[in-house]
C-alpha cells in the first residue's frame, strides 16, 4: 500500500463502538469517479494506486476490489483501514485539532502554465512548486477545474490525515518536525490540491504520483464502501496512539 495507506499500530483495542455511515443494504450501484495513479518511493518500484470518490466516500486500494484498503466516511471523517490478511479493521475516529500554523512556518507557492504539456479535457495544466521557509517541498502539476468532486475528496481525506498529525504530533521525533513535514503532513496537508486535479506530483525525497486514468460518473458497487463483518475492530481516537 502507498504512504497515505500505510499506518503504524502500536496498540491492539478490540469490540469499541464505531458508526459507518454505508450505504443501505441492497443498494444498488453508486455513482463515483474513478482515479488510477502509479506511485514511486525513493529506491522502490512504481505500484498501482486507485481512489474512488462518491459522495459519501473515498476509497483508496491497489485497484483490486477485493484487496485491502482505507476508506473515508465523508459524513462523520472517520477513517477505517482494513486489511484482510489480518482480519481486522482500523478504526481512527475523527477529533479536531488546532489547524493555526506555528509561529516561524512561512508557506508560499509559485505557479507557471505547462506549455509544453498537452491539455487534458481542454484544459491545460498548471505547475506549482510549493515552499515552506523558502525549501521547495513539493512539486504538481495539476489541470484547473477538472473533476472537481473528486478534488475535493482527496482534499477532505488529506485534510483528516492532517488533523491527525497534529493531535498525534507530540509522538514525532523533533529532528522529523522539517518546514517540509509540518506543511506537506500537518498544517497545509491540501495545499497541492488547491489548484486542480494532479496529474504528476513529486518530492524532494524521491517520492513520485502520475496519473494513468480517469473516468467520471461510473456505476460502482455499493458493497465497495461497507466494511467486512466479522473482523477486528481496532480503534484510535483523534489524539495520539
Amino acid at each position: 500500500m502507498n504512504r497515505m495507506i500505510a499506518i503504524g499500530l502500536a496498540l491492539c483495542l478490540a469490540g469499541l463502538s464505531y458508526t459507518v455511515h454505508a450505504a443501505p443494504a441492497g443498494a444498488g450501484p453508486l455513482t463515483a469517479t474513478l482515479l488510477w495513479y502509479e506511485e514511486q518511493e525513493a529506491g522502490t518500484d512504481t505500484y498501482p494506486v486507485r481512489i474512488i470518490v462518491s459522495t459519501g466516500f473515498v476509497r483508496i486500494d491497489d485497484a483490486d476490489d477485493n484487496g485491502d484498503f482505507v476508506l473515508l466516511d465523508r459524513a462523520n471523517r472517520n477513517l477505517y483501514s482494513v486489511s484482510h490478511e489480518d482480519r481486522s479493521i482500523l478504526v481512527i475516529a475523527y477529533r479536531a485539532h488546532a489547524r493555526e500554523l506555528p509561529a516561524g512556518l512561512r508557506l508560499d507557492e509559485e505557479i507557471e502554465a505547462d506549455d509544453a504539456a498537452p491539455s487534458i479535457a481542454g484544459r491545460r495544466p498548471l505547475l506549482v512548486s510549493l515552499r515552506a521557509n523558502d525549501t521547495i517541498c513539493y512539486r504538481v502539476a495539476a489541470v484547473p477545474g477538472l473533476l472537481d468532486d473528486a478534488v475535493a475528496g482527496l482534499a477532505e481525506y488529506a485534510r483528516v490525515l492532517g488533523n491527525r498529525q497534529r493531535g498525534n504530533l507530540s509522538s514525532v521525533p523533533a529532528e522529523m518536525q522539517t518546514p517540509c513535514f509540518l506543511s506537506g503532513y500537518v498544517y497545509a496537508p491540501d495545499r497541492h490540491l488547491r489548484h486542480g486535479l494532479p496529474i504528476q506530483e513529486w518530492d524532494q525525497a524521491g517520492y513520485r504520483r502520475a496519473l494513468v486514468d480517469y473516468r467520471s460518473g461510473e456505476q460502482v458497487a455499493q458493497e465497495l464502501f461497507e466494511l467486512p463483518e466479522g473482523y477486528q475492530r481496532i480503534r484510535l481516537e483523534g489524539g495520539g496512539l
